[in-house]
């Protein structure tokens, strides 16, 4: 079973529920997830943050992990 997960000093994030979708999020909270990314980034316009938002595509259980690179 392919898990995904954001892991942190503080708490583990499961991503199953958002197989498939882009997520986005500020300082290890989910703040939006869609299907499709322009929809996703207009949300996240939408809610005038002051911190830009990660945005990541969470795998299908099917597919291959994905690497999170932060630079």
């Amino acid at each position: 079973m392919n898990m995904a997960t954001i892991k942190n000093r503080k708490q583990t994030i499961k991503l199953n529920r958002y197989a498939g979708q882009w997520v986005a999020f500020v300082q290890d909270k989910i703040i939006s997830h869609n299907d499709d990314l322009r929809d996703l980034m207009r949300q996240v316009d939408e809610k005038g943050l002051r911190k830009k938002a990660s945005v990541f595509l969470v795998p299908r259980r099917d597919e291959g992990p994905y690497i999170l690179l932060s630079l």
